[in-house]
């Protein structure tokens, strides 16, 4: 439940855009450009709406809002919008741990759509604490101005079935 709550505030603190625009970034942050990094904020700001959505729907077990919202958040790529050229190569130039890590993310969306489907509380929970554990290893990684509080909390997500 700890780790659930500060995963939303985590997505909170980033889609309301807090991050520091004008800083120079830090070794570990992603140096963007302000045209992606409107992209990426904008998919944050989706990602919490879902976030938010699964932690109410998952308590009362409204597995259709649950699997609605993981899979909108699965399918939810910056990769695959409609991009510039100059967009698709500062996409490709992104650490590769940063696009593990992304996917990851959207394989656990995906799997939490699958316990929802399956009417599985305890698998669900499982699902997306994972998901948001994701949030957390990402953010410590690369997001550490925004959330100067992860920095002692970065490590790799466990890989679980």
């Amino acid at each position: 439940m700890q780790l659930q709550r500060a995963g939303l505030m985590f997505l909170l603190s980033l889609a309301s855009g807090t991050c520091a625009e004008a800083s120079p970034a830090p070794p570990s942050a992603l140096n963007m450009a302000p045209d992606v990094r409107q992209l990426f904020q904008a998919e944050m700001r989706e990602l919490l709406m879902g976030t938010q959505s699964i932690a109410a729907s998952l308590p009362v077990g409204n597995w259709e809002s649950i699997t609605r919202s993981a899979l909108t958040m699965r399918d939810s790529y910056v990769l695959d919008k409609k991009l510039t050229t100059a967009q698709r190569h500062a996409l490709d130039r992104l650490p590769e741990h940063f696009k593990a890590l992304d996917y990851a993310f959207h394989v656990r969306a995906e799997k939490l759509a699958d316990a929802a489907k399956a009417k599985d509380a305890e698998v669900a929970a499982f699902q997306f604490s994972r998901l948001l554990e994701t949030c957390v290893a990402c953010h410590s990684s690369y997001a550490t101005v925004q959330f100067p509080g992860l920095t002692s909390t970065a490590r790799e997500p466990q890989h679980h079935p």
